[in-house]
């Protein structure tokens, strides 16, 4: 309904600016008539002459063009729908200039203007001119309309296929953290030891928020906070010589943040620093928000060993780097493994959330 609003209003408003005209040239041309009667004469004479142009515009954008356009004819149907085009096209010429010579000028004009011959070649060439210019606007208008209504699909598109990727890539990292998880925790009963349960209820919290709570588009920092803490301190009930610090600096905790971003980074210095050392180890952390900049920190010792290249682009730091190729525009990841320590660092301005 809303488009046959739009196209009634585009017709009014060429009639009208069609009628101006036509009342400017009678004005100048014609004489004895009142201004009301220069009024009415220009807008009948508009649009008895507009209404063939009317139909062979529609006519050339929705039937001729899409028949034309459609593939798989032969050269002979092509043929065809060009001489039907040209017939219409003369016919509704003729429309005009027989409406002209039998209504406008005898009874619209009142005979007060000499009627030119219906056949006359400069008055053919002067009304064809008028039905290419109109049958070339409206076809404009359509294809300019297709063109952003095709731009939105695609645009559409793009973000459902985007968004399915981006699920995707977190179905594929929460099955990897519970594989790790659930390591630890086999590792605790094997020993017999007591934090067993206790770490059975964090893994429990932490799946019920990937569950109910990791499929929104964004949560707070704080959020994200408290589910790596949650994670560290399941974590540390494995370990005993393992030394972690965490610094905290956050202006805001309730800046958006994309959910289970920085689970992985977390995650990757655990499973490959004190999980594979013989000696003591440690993982250091920095989380630093300032007017929604944040800088993540994170470095863990490792012993070097065949399975050292792991480190440098696993499963988690691969979903994360792409998981922030896909909902944000500003942000850089830097990787480091010197001196059998494992540094990363993550600068993210959270401002830029789903730009691309």
């Amino acid at each position: 309904m809303k488009r046959l609003y739009l196209h009634i209003i585009f017709w009014c408003c060429y009639f009208l600016f069609r009628g101006v005209i036509e009342y400017l040239w009678l004005l100048g041309n014609l004489e004895g008539f009142t201004e009301w009667q220069y009024i009415i004469s220009a807008l009948q004479t508009v649009v008895l002459e507009g209404l063939p142009e009317l139909f062979y515009a529609y006519y050339f954008s929705y039937r001729l063009w899409c028949r034309l356009n459609t593939k798989g004819k032969s050269l002979a149907q092509y043929s065809w729908y060009i001489f039907e085009a040209i017939v219409v096209l003369i016919f509704c010429i003729y429309l005009v200039r027989f409406a002209f010579y039998y209504i406008i000028v005898p009874i619209i004009l009142e005979g007060k203007f000499p009627a030119s011959p219906t056949f006359e070649f400069r008055r053919f060439m002067s009304i064809l001119f008028n039905f290419v210019a109109t049958s070339g606007l409206v076809f404009a208008i359509k294809s300019v309309r297709l063109q952003l209504k095709m731009k939105e699909r695609e645009k559409k598109l793009v973000k459902e296929k985007l968004e399915t990727e981006l699920k995707m890539l977190r179905n594929q990292m929460n099955p990897h953290f519970l594989f790790n998880t659930l390591n630890n925790i086999y590792g605790l009963t094997k020993k017999k030891s007591d934090r067993a349960e206790e770490a059975i209820m964090k893994l429990s919290d932490l799946l019920s928020f990937m569950l109910y709570r990791s499929n929104k588009p964004s949560i707070t920092i704080e959020e994200e906070i408290r589910i790596l803490e949650d994670y560290i301190e399941l974590e540390k009930l494995r370990y005993e010589r393992l030394s972690i610090v965490v610094n905290k600096d956050v202006d805001d905790p309730t800046v958006a943040i994309a959910p289970l971003l920085l689970l992985p980074l977390v995650e990757n210095a655990f499973k490959h620093g004190p999980s594979g050392s013989r000696f003591d180890s440690f993982i250091h952390i920095n989380f630093i928000l300032k007017k929604k900049l944040l800088l993540f920190e994170i470095s863990n010792s490792f012993e070097p060993g065949p399975d050292q290249a792991a480190t440098t682009e696993n499963i988690g730091l691969h979903n994360t780097r792409r998981q922030l190729e896909l909902m944000y525009q500003s942000y850089n990841l830097e990787i480091n493994n010197d001196n059998n320590i494992f540094h990363v660092k993550l600068h993210i301005n959270l401002d830029t959330y789903a730009e691309n």
